[in-house]
């Protein structure tokens, strides 16, 4: 009767929840990366769609869950260093310089660290998330960036050459 299909649903769920655990202890999640070093960007392999620094170099500090990123950019001549202070677990740090607010956050989608900010100036707001990616040598990783904004659009692919 009813009761036995009940029964019999019970034994198959218990089953599949205890397979699943099972499963997922015989087959560990691959370790997330870790980004620390200095990388520079390889512009041969990048695909911007904004005009190129002539150079850009990560310094990255990453011990898990703390996060810090030194971005320096050069521009005809020009040195511009942004630096931010992040946890992977989803936190949003707000950074105010001068009319722009910064809302940042970052957090892992299994072995990709994406750093999701909003910025607003002056009531109109931009979003730029960026998902990070290493190479599975470890050597270099991608960063795939997708920036919004009232005024301006863009898909640009970094790729970053570890240095040191």
């Amino acid at each position: 009767g009813m009761e036995e299909v009940i029964k019999a649903m019970r034994v198959s769920w218990l089953f599949s929840v205890v397979w699943v655990m099972f499963a997922s202890a015989a087959f560990p999640a691959p370790p997330r990366p870790n980004f620390t070093g200095t990388w520079r960007v390889n512009f041969q392999k990048s695909v911007l769609q904004i005009p190129a620094p002539e150079s850009t170099v990560f310094v990255v500090e990453h011990h898990e869950p703390h996060f810090r990123l030194t971005r320096t950019h050069v521009s005809q001549g020009k040195s511009d260093t942004f630096t931010i202070d992040l946890t992977t677990d989803g936190k949003e740090v707000v950074r105010k310089e001068g009319k722009r607010t910064i809302y940042a956050r970052a957090y892992w989608e299994g072995r990709v660290l994406v750093f999701n900010s909003r910025i607003v100036v002056e009531g109109k707001e931009a979003t730029n998330v960026v998902r990070y990616q290493m190479a599975g040598d470890g050597r270099s990783f991608t960063a795939k960036e997708r920036f919004r904004s009232p005024q301006l659009n863009y898909n640009n692919v970094w790729v970053l050459e570890k240095q040191k």
